[in-house]
Protein backbone atom coordinates (compact mmCIF):
# COMPACT_ATOMS: atom_id res chain seq x y z
CA UNK A 1 0.00 0.00 0.00
CA UNK A 2 0.97 3.35 -0.53
CA UNK A 3 0.44 6.35 2.26
CA UNK A 4 -1.84 9.08 1.71
CA UNK A 5 0.18 12.79 2.07
CA UNK A 6 1.28 13.54 5.54
CA UNK A 7 3.71 16.51 5.28
CA UNK A 8 6.89 15.94 6.82
CA UNK A 9 8.27 18.94 8.94
CA UNK A 10 11.90 18.65 8.05
CA UNK A 11 14.00 21.94 6.57
CA UNK A 12 16.23 19.52 5.52
CA UNK A 13 20.17 19.55 3.62
CA UNK A 14 22.98 17.05 3.09
CA UNK A 15 24.92 16.09 0.23
CA UNK A 16 24.09 13.36 -2.29
CA UNK A 17 26.09 10.33 -1.55
CA UNK A 18 24.99 8.29 -4.60
CA UNK A 19 24.00 8.28 -8.39
CA UNK A 20 20.91 9.51 -8.61
CA UNK A 21 19.03 6.52 -10.14
CA UNK A 22 21.09 6.72 -13.13
CA UNK A 23 21.85 10.33 -12.91
CA UNK A 24 25.80 10.99 -11.44
CA UNK A 25 25.75 13.61 -9.28
CA UNK A 26 28.17 15.62 -7.70
CA UNK A 27 27.88 16.68 -3.52
CA UNK A 28 26.62 19.46 -2.17
CA UNK A 29 28.45 21.59 0.16
CA UNK A 30 27.43 22.23 3.53
CA UNK A 31 25.48 25.57 3.86
CA UNK A 32 26.01 27.67 7.33
CA UNK A 33 24.35 25.16 9.54
CA UNK A 34 21.77 23.31 7.94
CA UNK A 35 23.70 19.81 8.40
CA UNK A 36 21.66 19.51 11.34
CA UNK A 37 18.08 19.62 12.18
CA UNK A 38 17.33 23.52 13.42
CA UNK A 39 17.13 24.06 17.36
CA UNK A 40 17.94 20.65 18.44
CA UNK A 41 20.35 18.68 20.41
CA UNK A 42 20.70 14.74 21.37
CA UNK A 43 22.37 14.14 24.86
CA UNK A 44 22.99 11.30 26.73
CA UNK A 45 22.14 11.54 30.91
CA UNK A 46 25.12 10.35 32.89
CA UNK A 47 24.19 7.92 35.81
CA UNK A 48 22.35 9.68 38.32
CA UNK A 49 22.27 12.79 36.37
CA UNK A 50 18.22 14.53 35.57
CA UNK A 51 17.04 15.71 32.42
CA UNK A 52 14.98 17.66 34.61
CA UNK A 53 17.43 19.39 36.12
CA UNK A 54 19.78 20.12 33.09
CA UNK A 55 16.52 21.69 31.20
CA UNK A 56 15.81 23.91 33.91
CA UNK A 57 19.56 25.20 33.69
CA UNK A 58 19.71 25.68 30.00
CA UNK A 59 15.98 25.86 29.06
CA UNK A 60 15.84 22.90 26.70
CA UNK A 61 12.97 20.71 26.78
CA UNK A 62 12.17 17.33 25.83
CA UNK A 63 11.31 16.56 22.32
CA UNK A 64 11.59 12.50 22.08
CA UNK A 65 12.85 9.77 23.98
CA UNK A 66 13.66 6.50 22.41
CA UNK A 67 12.00 3.21 23.98
CA UNK A 68 14.39 1.04 26.05
CA UNK A 69 16.96 3.88 26.09
CA UNK A 70 15.97 5.65 29.27
CA UNK A 71 18.82 7.63 29.34
CA UNK A 72 18.65 9.55 25.63
CA UNK A 73 17.15 12.82 24.38
CA UNK A 74 15.97 14.66 22.12
CA UNK A 75 16.24 18.44 23.27
CA UNK A 76 14.70 21.60 21.66
CA UNK A 77 17.08 24.51 22.00
CA UNK A 78 15.63 27.73 23.97
CA UNK A 79 14.49 30.42 21.40
CA UNK A 80 17.15 32.38 20.56
CA UNK A 81 20.03 30.27 21.47
CA UNK A 82 23.44 29.96 19.39
CA UNK A 83 23.08 26.26 18.80
CA UNK A 84 26.83 25.18 18.59
CA UNK A 85 27.54 27.09 22.04
CA UNK A 86 24.72 25.07 23.87
CA UNK A 87 26.43 21.93 22.26
CA UNK A 88 29.38 22.78 23.73
CA UNK A 89 28.22 23.55 26.99
CA UNK A 90 26.14 20.85 27.45
CA UNK A 91 28.73 18.51 26.37
CA UNK A 92 30.49 19.70 29.36
CA UNK A 93 28.14 19.22 31.86
CA UNK A 94 28.67 16.38 34.12
CA UNK A 95 25.30 14.82 34.06
CA UNK A 96 25.78 14.46 30.66
CA UNK A 97 27.74 11.85 29.11
CA UNK A 98 27.81 13.88 25.83
CA UNK A 99 25.50 16.23 23.60
CA UNK A 100 25.65 16.83 19.92
CA UNK A 101 24.17 18.48 17.12
CA UNK A 102 21.09 15.88 15.21
CA UNK A 103 22.84 15.29 12.28
CA UNK A 104 20.49 15.10 8.28
CA UNK A 105 21.18 11.91 6.57
CA UNK A 106 20.04 10.88 3.86
CA UNK A 107 19.25 7.87 0.92
CA UNK A 108 22.15 7.87 -0.91
CA UNK A 109 20.22 7.97 -4.45
CA UNK A 110 17.48 10.46 -5.51
CA UNK A 111 13.84 8.15 -6.01
CA UNK A 112 12.54 10.64 -8.54
CA UNK A 113 10.74 8.64 -11.87
CA UNK A 114 12.81 10.95 -14.41
CA UNK A 115 15.95 9.45 -13.25
CA UNK A 116 15.24 5.82 -13.35
CA UNK A 117 17.27 4.38 -16.13
CA UNK A 118 14.56 2.28 -17.36
CA UNK A 119 11.95 -0.02 -16.34
CA UNK A 120 11.27 -3.96 -16.02
CA UNK A 121 9.25 -6.81 -14.57
CA UNK A 122 9.34 -9.46 -13.04
CA UNK A 123 11.04 -11.81 -15.25
CA UNK A 124 13.92 -9.63 -15.73
CA UNK A 125 14.41 -9.08 -11.91
CA UNK A 126 14.81 -12.50 -11.54
CA UNK A 127 16.90 -13.46 -14.57
CA UNK A 128 19.70 -10.60 -14.20
CA UNK A 129 23.25 -10.56 -15.47
CA UNK A 130 24.85 -10.01 -12.25
CA UNK A 131 23.26 -13.34 -10.86
CA UNK A 132 25.72 -15.73 -12.31
CA UNK A 133 28.83 -12.90 -11.44
CA UNK A 134 27.92 -14.03 -7.38
CA UNK A 135 26.78 -17.54 -7.88
CA UNK A 136 22.87 -16.65 -6.55
CA UNK A 137 21.14 -19.48 -8.43
CA UNK A 138 23.22 -21.69 -7.25
CA UNK A 139 23.35 -20.36 -3.74
CA UNK A 140 19.86 -21.06 -3.57
CA UNK A 141 20.32 -24.96 -3.65
CA UNK A 142 21.18 -24.47 -0.06
CA UNK A 143 18.31 -22.67 1.13
CA UNK A 144 16.17 -19.31 0.54
CA UNK A 145 16.44 -17.08 3.71
CA UNK A 146 13.74 -18.80 5.67
CA UNK A 147 13.42 -18.20 9.60
CA UNK A 148 15.65 -14.81 9.15
CA UNK A 149 14.17 -11.20 9.34
CA UNK A 150 16.11 -8.61 7.82
CA UNK A 151 15.24 -4.85 8.42
CA UNK A 152 15.73 -2.33 5.59
CA UNK A 153 15.68 1.42 7.46
CA UNK A 154 15.19 3.52 4.58
CA UNK A 155 11.74 5.65 2.86
CA UNK A 156 9.39 2.91 3.96
CA UNK A 157 8.19 -0.41 1.63
CA UNK A 158 5.49 -0.64 -0.44
CA UNK A 159 4.27 -3.31 1.63
CA UNK A 160 1.72 -4.86 -0.73
CA UNK A 161 4.05 -4.61 -3.93
CA UNK A 162 2.78 -8.46 -5.23
CA UNK A 163 6.81 -9.28 -5.09
CA UNK A 164 6.51 -8.96 -0.99
CA UNK A 165 3.34 -11.41 -0.65
CA UNK A 166 3.85 -12.95 2.93
CA UNK A 167 7.54 -11.90 3.93
CA UNK A 168 6.79 -8.34 5.41
CA UNK A 169 6.60 -8.06 9.37
CA UNK A 170 3.91 -6.82 11.01
CA UNK A 171 6.60 -5.01 13.07
CA UNK A 172 7.25 -2.84 10.49
CA UNK A 173 6.98 1.23 11.88
CA UNK A 174 7.25 4.69 10.50
CA UNK A 175 9.78 6.77 12.85
CA UNK A 176 9.41 10.00 10.46
CA UNK A 177 5.15 10.15 11.17
CA UNK A 178 5.53 8.05 14.23
CA UNK A 179 2.89 5.54 13.35
CA UNK A 180 2.74 1.75 12.73
CA UNK A 181 2.36 2.28 8.53
CA UNK A 182 5.61 1.85 7.06
CA UNK A 183 4.78 2.51 3.58
CA UNK A 184 6.17 4.71 1.21
CA UNK A 185 4.53 8.01 1.01
CA UNK A 186 4.71 10.47 -2.39
CA UNK A 187 3.62 13.52 -0.56
CA UNK A 188 3.99 15.83 -3.66
CA UNK A 189 5.87 18.90 -1.16
CA UNK A 190 9.29 20.06 -1.54
CA UNK A 191 10.58 19.11 1.75
CA UNK A 192 14.34 20.21 1.88
CA UNK A 193 13.83 23.07 -0.54
CA UNK A 194 15.52 21.36 -3.74
CA UNK A 195 13.71 22.43 -6.30
CA UNK A 196 12.78 18.54 -6.85
CA UNK A 197 10.09 16.64 -5.46
CA UNK A 198 9.56 13.59 -3.70
CA UNK A 199 13.26 12.23 -5.43
CA UNK A 200 13.42 9.93 -2.51
CA UNK A 201 10.32 8.05 -3.92
CA UNK A 202 10.72 4.23 -4.43
CA UNK A 203 14.31 3.92 -3.15
CA UNK A 204 13.10 2.19 -0.30
CA UNK A 205 10.78 -0.50 -2.34
CA UNK A 206 13.87 -0.66 -4.51
CA UNK A 207 16.56 -1.56 -2.09
CA UNK A 208 13.75 -3.97 0.01
CA UNK A 209 13.34 -6.31 -3.32
CA UNK A 210 17.24 -6.92 -3.92
CA UNK A 211 17.28 -8.35 -0.04
CA UNK A 212 14.33 -10.21 -1.47
CA UNK A 213 15.69 -11.48 -4.59
CA UNK A 214 18.65 -12.62 -2.89
CA UNK A 215 16.86 -14.20 0.17
CA UNK A 216 13.33 -14.83 -1.36
CA UNK A 217 11.99 -16.30 1.89
CA UNK A 218 13.42 -13.43 4.84
CA UNK A 219 10.69 -11.39 6.51
CA UNK A 220 11.81 -8.25 5.77
CA UNK A 221 10.96 -5.81 8.65
CA UNK A 222 10.21 -2.44 6.88
CA UNK A 223 11.11 0.98 9.23
CA UNK A 224 10.72 4.33 7.21
CA UNK A 225 13.39 6.57 8.88
CA UNK A 226 13.56 8.50 5.62
CA UNK A 227 11.16 10.93 4.01
CA UNK A 228 9.81 11.06 0.64
CA UNK A 229 12.63 13.13 -0.43
CA UNK A 230 15.06 10.62 1.31
CA UNK A 231 15.83 13.15 4.12
CA UNK A 232 16.10 12.28 7.82
CA UNK A 233 18.11 12.55 10.81
CA UNK A 234 20.50 10.22 12.87
CA UNK A 235 18.20 10.09 16.12
CA UNK A 236 15.28 8.98 14.24
CA UNK A 237 17.93 6.57 12.36
CA UNK A 238 19.28 5.32 15.76
CA UNK A 239 15.91 4.73 17.18
CA UNK A 240 15.52 2.80 14.48
CA UNK A 241 18.44 0.58 14.48
CA UNK A 242 17.64 0.06 18.50
CA UNK A 243 14.40 -1.26 17.40
CA UNK A 244 15.51 -3.44 14.90
CA UNK A 245 18.17 -5.05 16.79
CA UNK A 246 15.38 -5.34 20.15
CA UNK A 247 12.76 -7.12 17.70
CA UNK A 248 15.22 -9.50 16.51
CA UNK A 249 16.30 -8.23 13.12
CA UNK A 250 19.26 -11.08 12.06
CA UNK A 251 20.14 -7.65 9.25
CA UNK A 252 19.89 -4.00 9.46
CA UNK A 253 20.31 -2.82 5.74
CA UNK A 254 21.01 1.03 6.01
CA UNK A 255 21.34 2.48 2.59
CA UNK A 256 22.01 5.93 3.82
CA UNK A 257 24.25 7.87 5.16
CA UNK A 258 26.33 11.21 5.59
CA UNK A 259 30.06 12.31 6.26
CA UNK A 260 29.28 13.73 9.67
CA UNK A 261 29.78 10.86 12.66
CA UNK A 262 27.04 10.91 15.39
CA UNK A 263 27.76 9.10 18.82
CA UNK A 264 24.39 7.68 19.21
CA UNK A 265 24.29 6.40 15.59
CA UNK A 266 27.84 4.87 16.51
CA UNK A 267 26.20 3.27 19.80
CA UNK A 268 23.16 1.79 17.78
CA UNK A 269 25.40 0.08 15.60
CA UNK A 270 27.17 -1.18 18.57
CA UNK A 271 24.55 -2.32 20.46
CA UNK A 272 22.61 -3.85 17.48
CA UNK A 273 25.99 -6.22 16.85
CA UNK A 274 26.11 -6.98 20.31
CA UNK A 275 22.23 -8.26 20.22
CA UNK A 276 23.26 -10.20 17.30
CA UNK A 277 22.54 -7.80 14.49
CA UNK A 278 24.63 -7.42 11.34
CA UNK A 279 24.42 -3.95 10.28
CA UNK A 280 24.86 -4.03 6.75
CA UNK A 281 25.61 0.24 4.80
CA UNK A 282 26.11 1.66 1.76
CA UNK A 283 29.72 2.88 1.47
CA UNK A 284 28.64 6.29 -0.06
CA UNK A 285 28.43 7.86 -3.64
CA UNK A 286 30.86 10.64 -3.59
CA UNK A 287 33.37 8.76 -5.94
CA UNK A 288 36.45 9.24 -3.12
CA UNK A 289 37.65 8.22 -0.02
CA UNK A 290 35.42 10.21 2.25
CA UNK A 291 34.16 8.20 4.91
CA UNK A 292 30.81 8.12 4.91
CA UNK A 293 28.43 7.06 8.20
CA UNK A 294 27.17 4.50 9.62
CA UNK A 295 29.32 2.31 7.18
CA UNK A 296 32.58 3.58 8.36
CA UNK A 297 31.78 2.55 11.65
CA UNK A 298 34.00 -0.61 13.25
CA UNK A 299 30.92 -2.65 13.80
CA UNK A 300 29.02 -1.79 10.22
CA UNK A 301 30.01 -3.08 7.06
CA UNK A 302 30.67 -0.81 4.21
CA UNK A 303 29.51 -1.91 0.79
CA UNK A 304 30.85 -0.19 -2.49
CA UNK A 305 29.80 -0.92 -5.70
CA UNK A 306 31.40 -2.44 -8.88
CA UNK A 307 30.49 -2.78 -12.63
CA UNK A 308 28.71 -6.10 -13.29
CA UNK A 309 30.14 -5.91 -17.06
CA UNK A 310 33.60 -5.59 -16.24
CA UNK A 311 34.15 -5.74 -12.26
CA UNK A 312 35.78 -2.23 -12.03
CA UNK A 313 35.19 -0.06 -8.95
CA UNK A 314 31.44 1.91 -10.65
CA UNK A 315 32.17 5.49 -11.28
CA UNK A 316 30.18 7.01 -8.49
CA UNK A 317 31.38 4.25 -5.53
CA UNK A 318 33.42 5.76 -2.75
CA UNK A 319 36.37 3.80 -1.91
CA UNK A 320 39.35 3.69 0.94
CA UNK A 321 40.57 1.16 3.36
CA UNK A 322 37.31 1.31 5.63
CA UNK A 323 35.31 -0.15 3.02
CA UNK A 324 34.70 -3.90 3.75
CA UNK A 325 33.13 -5.98 0.69
CA UNK A 326 32.22 -5.15 -2.84
CA UNK A 327 28.81 -6.22 -4.44
CA UNK A 328 27.05 -5.44 -7.62
CA UNK A 329 25.10 -1.91 -7.71
CA UNK A 330 24.93 -1.05 -11.67
CA UNK A 331 21.67 -0.84 -13.09
CA UNK A 332 20.12 -3.39 -10.83
CA UNK A 333 16.53 -4.06 -11.78
CA UNK A 334 14.16 -3.94 -8.25
CA UNK A 335 10.75 -3.74 -7.10
CA UNK A 336 9.49 0.20 -7.58
CA UNK A 337 5.95 1.30 -6.79
CA UNK A 338 3.65 0.87 -7.65
CA UNK A 339 3.66 -3.25 -8.21
CA UNK A 340 6.30 -2.53 -10.60
CA UNK A 341 10.19 -2.68 -11.16
CA UNK A 342 12.86 -0.46 -12.37
CA UNK A 343 16.61 -0.09 -12.88
CA UNK A 344 18.92 2.54 -10.32
CA UNK A 345 22.46 2.50 -9.53
CA UNK A 346 24.32 2.80 -6.45
CA UNK A 347 25.91 1.40 -3.18
CA UNK A 348 22.50 1.70 -2.15
CA UNK A 349 21.42 -1.35 -4.13
CA UNK A 350 24.90 -2.62 -3.42
CA UNK A 351 24.39 -3.54 -0.31
CA UNK A 352 21.30 -4.92 0.49
CA UNK A 353 23.05 -7.86 -1.94
CA UNK A 354 25.20 -8.29 1.39
CA UNK A 355 22.07 -7.90 3.61
CA UNK A 356 20.63 -11.12 1.68
CA UNK A 357 23.93 -12.99 2.02
CA UNK A 358 23.67 -12.67 5.34
CA UNK A 359 20.18 -13.85 6.06
CA UNK A 360 21.12 -16.80 3.54
CA UNK A 361 23.85 -17.80 6.02
CA UNK A 362 22.16 -17.01 9.37
CA UNK A 363 19.17 -18.79 7.70
CA UNK A 364 21.85 -22.22 7.77
CA UNK A 365 23.49 -21.50 11.15
CA UNK A 366 21.51 -18.93 13.29
CA UNK A 367 24.13 -19.25 15.98
CA UNK A 368 26.52 -18.03 13.96
CA UNK A 369 28.65 -14.90 15.75
CA UNK A 370 29.76 -11.71 14.11
CA UNK A 371 32.88 -12.92 13.56
CA UNK A 372 32.15 -16.12 11.95
CA UNK A 373 29.78 -14.40 9.42
CA UNK A 374 32.39 -11.95 8.93
CA UNK A 375 35.14 -14.50 8.03
CA UNK A 376 32.88 -16.20 5.94
CA UNK A 377 31.85 -12.56 4.10
CA UNK A 378 35.42 -11.84 3.77
CA UNK A 379 37.11 -15.20 3.39
CA UNK A 380 35.20 -16.29 0.12
CA UNK A 381 35.33 -13.23 -2.24
CA UNK A 382 36.49 -13.08 -5.92
CA UNK A 383 38.86 -10.55 -6.43
CA UNK A 384 38.26 -7.07 -8.19
CA UNK A 385 39.58 -6.66 -11.43
CA UNK A 386 40.68 -2.83 -10.96
CA UNK A 387 44.29 -1.68 -10.24
CA UNK A 388 43.37 1.60 -9.70
CA UNK A 389 42.00 0.98 -6.64
CA UNK A 390 44.08 -1.79 -4.56
CA UNK A 391 42.53 -2.80 -1.41
CA UNK A 392 39.79 0.24 -1.68
CA UNK A 393 37.25 -1.84 -2.80
CA UNK A 394 37.12 -4.10 0.63
CA UNK A 395 37.97 -7.59 0.59
CA UNK A 396 36.48 -8.53 -3.00
CA UNK A 397 33.30 -9.24 -4.63
CA UNK A 398 31.09 -11.19 -2.90
CA UNK A 399 30.57 -14.66 -3.96
CA UNK A 400 27.16 -15.62 -2.43
CA UNK A 401 27.28 -19.31 -3.53
CA UNK A 402 31.23 -20.04 -1.74
CA UNK A 403 30.35 -18.31 1.46
CA UNK A 404 27.56 -21.09 1.39
CA UNK A 405 29.20 -23.91 0.58
CA UNK A 406 32.54 -22.36 3.22
CA UNK A 407 29.51 -22.36 5.89
CA UNK A 408 28.50 -26.01 5.42
CA UNK A 409 31.89 -27.43 4.92
CA UNK A 410 33.38 -25.00 7.32
CA UNK A 411 37.10 -25.12 5.23
CA UNK A 412 37.35 -23.22 1.80
CA UNK A 413 38.26 -19.95 2.97
CA UNK A 414 40.15 -17.27 4.64
CA UNK A 415 39.30 -17.04 8.39
CA UNK A 416 41.88 -13.98 8.62
CA UNK A 417 39.47 -12.13 6.02
CA UNK A 418 36.94 -11.42 9.03
CA UNK A 419 35.43 -7.90 7.59
CA UNK A 420 34.36 -7.28 11.22
CA UNK A 421 37.36 -7.65 12.85
CA UNK A 422 37.56 -4.21 13.90
CA UNK A 423 34.29 -4.55 15.98
CA UNK A 424 34.45 -5.27 19.63
CA UNK A 425 33.70 -8.62 20.72
CA UNK A 426 33.56 -10.03 16.75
Amino acid sequence: MIKTHKPVAFLLFLFLLLAAFGLQTQPVQAVDLLDHEVDQVVVRVAPGGDIGEVNAVYGTTVLDTIPGQPDIYLLQAPPGANLLDLVVTLAGDPQLLYAELNYLTADPEDGSTNRIYGWGDGETFKTQQFGSRINLAAAHGYGLGAGTVVAVLDTGIQVDHPEFSGVISPLGFDFVDGDPDPSEEADGIDDDLDGQIDEGYGHGTHVAGIVHLVAPEATLLPLRVLNSDARGNTFKVAAAVFYAAANGADVINMSLGSAGRSILLSEAVAEAAALGSVVVAAAGNTDSSLEQYPAAESCALAVSSVRTDNNKKSSFSSYGSWIGLAAPGDKIVSTFPIDGYASTSGTSMAAPFVAGQVALLKSLAPDLTLGEIGALLGGTVQPVNDTLYPGLLGEGLIDILASLEALVSSSGFDPGSNVFASCAGS
